[in-house]
């Protein structure tokens, strides 16, 4: 009688998703997709949230996070609940062994950040910050070119958004943190990803429309180890004709990248990589050549522009727990962006008298008496 030939892939990891609305949905759905995987359970405030993930993907529905850490099914979490209760959340689950995966912010303040990062450590548990831009193929082939423009002085970005009102998302309570935290950290951790260690934050930051409680615009200059520099732009004034649009310049000693990322449309995604001969003193002696961004598949409905980066990320933390690697963004990597979001608003003398970027930031009070946001 022929013996059934043992397989070599692992067992698939049981997911609890933390959080049921769009992210957790686009999370579980990666999830449920990935071979390796599985939603074995939901948990949301709002319970009917839950049963309907569970009963789109799989799992139970939980009626507390207790009973979803509790549960044995439940390896790895996904933690894609608001970022006010990020860091309490990650605490609970670190504590019951599970590996977590968090989308940005992963908290709120320094206190919470060192907090976080000991529980991690002492529990020996994967951890993998959702960063998903690091993984776009733009900023790939971005990534991929850098080394023609010889060495790297400066990149800079410009993040384009046009939203009229002041209430919801960034502004439904000054605990979530501002405007910066909110969507900026995503380009603050795209610059350490391209430049590496910051150094120094220097920033400011206006509040254009009076309605809002946190701020609205922010211009930040960070400078980085290597000596290289990263200017930040983040507006949800801009009147352009694309929301969320990205646009990126890498400048080198040999030329330049310019780049584009926009979730809405795929066709917007674009890089060009132009090197100067430098032959020439007076006349132009360069040559560009358009980056190939390659044609991956657009599952989400919402970000078609984002590609499959959804489906690498869950991939990527997957792989990371069952081989014990690290993965592509780190603790560490989601504690330098919400540091340079801290040190900016620092900078600007709210929250504190701090001027410039420090290592562990004054804890980011959130309160009506403290929170550099409110009043006049």
């Amino acid at each position: 009688m022929a013996t059934k030939k043992k397989s070599n892939r692992p067992a698939q990891l049981g997911i609890g998703i933390i959080g049921c609305g769009l992210m957790g949905d686009i999370h579980a759905n990666c999830y449920k997709r990935n071979r390796n995987s599985r939603v074995v359970a939901t948990y949301n405030p709002t319970h009917a949230k839950a049963v309907a993930l569970a009963k789109k993907y799989g799992g139970t529905a939980c009626a507390d996070l207790n009973e979803l850490l509790a549960n044995p099914a439940v390896d790895a979490v996904a933690i894609c609940s608001p970022q006010v209760v990020h860091h309490e959340q990650i605490v609970a689950a670190a504590r019951a062994g599970k590996h977590i995966f968090c989308e940005k912010p992963v908290a709120l303040t320094a206190a919470e950040l060192d907090d976080a990062e000991a529980v991690v450590a002492k529990h020996k548990v994967t951890f993998m910050t959702g960063h998903q831009m690091r993984l776009h193929p733009v900023i790939t082939a971005v990534q991929k070119a850098m080394p023609r423009l010889g060495p790297i002085y400066h990149v800079d970005f410009e993040w384009c958004f046009r939203i009229d009102a002041h209430e919801g998302r960034c502004w439904e309570s000054y605990r979530q943190g501002g405007f910066f935290m909110e969507l900026g950290c995503h380009a603050a951790d795209l610059a350490g990803h391209l430049l590496g260690t910051v150094t120094h934050v220097s920033g400011h930051t206006l509040r254009l429309n009076p309605k809002r409680i946190t701020e609205d615009y922010t211009n930040v200059l960070l400078q980085f180890e290597s000596g290289a520099v990263a200017q930040i732009l983040v507006s949800a004034n801009h009147r352009t004709n694309r929301q969320g649009l990205l646009l990126g310049r890498v400048l080198g000693a040999r030329g330049r990248i310019d780049f584009t990322v926009y979730p809405y449309k795929r066709t917007l995604n674009e890089a060009t990589l132009t090197i100067d001969h430098g032959k020439k003193l007076f006349v132009a002696d360069t040559e560009t050549t358009k980056l190939r961004i390659p044609d991956l598949p657009s599952r989400s409905e919402v970000y078609p522009g984002f590609f499959d980066v959804y489906d690498r990320q869950a991939a990527a933390f997957i792989k990371s727990v069952q081989t014990g690697t690290p993965p592509p963004c780190t603790l560490a990597d989601g504690r330098q962006a919400i540091e340079v979001v801290l040190a900016t608003y620092h900078a600007q003398n709210q929250a504190t008298h701090r001027q410039n970027f420090v290592k562990r930031p004054k804890r980011y009070l959130s309160n009506t008496d403290s929170h550099p946001l409110l009043g006049d």
